[in-house]
């Protein structure tokens, strides 16, 4: 499991003191106000660490002001970023809830015969996609029960529902 979890986008700056627009990826911010560190993957790949100064709510906007980015024009660098927190400091999971970092690295099986790995999990129009991969190639199987079982992260594993998804 990842020590880090992706938990916000960093949008564009608000006002002339430095504040950024924060958007929530679970859509609950309770968390993110009590946030004193967090790390900024930047959009060529580089993680930045940061340090919270300030968080406010203006309307409907949630924006946070980070130590160094005081200024609008500092701050513009960190748009278009995602801010990652420790599991520690992330949205606390209702029960039969899990983050998706958790299903990376999970096997799949179908009929209890292991078939393949979710590697990746990317965002459809109905459902999260699992991308799993199966001899060389990569699969999308959505990530609704129809499909696929719970996740049982006791065991590692995925049970997939319908065969066809993965030409078995």
């Amino acid at each position: 499991m990842e020590e880090l979890l992706s938990t916000a986008t960093i949008g564009r700056t608000h006002g002339v003191e430095g504040f950024l627009r924060i958007y929530s990826l679970s859509g609950e911010y309770t968390h993110l106000k009590k946030l004193k560190n967090a790390v900024a993957v930047l959009p060529d790949g580089k993680e930045k660490l940061l340090s919270v100064l300030q968080v406010r709510s203006q309307g409907d906007l949630f924006l946070m002001k980070f130590a160094g980015y005081e200024t609008p024009e500092s701050a513009r660098m960190l748009s278009g970023s995602v801010m990652k927190v420790k599991r520690s400091d992330a949205r606390k999971l209702k029960k039969g809830e899990y983050y998706i970092a958790d299903l990376y690295g999970l096997t799949m099986v179908y009929k209890g015969e292991p078939v393949g790995i979710v590697k990746d999990v990317s965002e459809g129009a109905q459902a999260m996609l699992l991308q799993v991969e199966r001899n060389g190639k990569v699969f999308l199987v959505p990530n609704l029960p129809v499909f696929v079982s719970s996740p049982d992260f006791d065991s590692g594993e995925i049970e997939l529902l319908m065969g066809d998804l993965l030409e078995l």
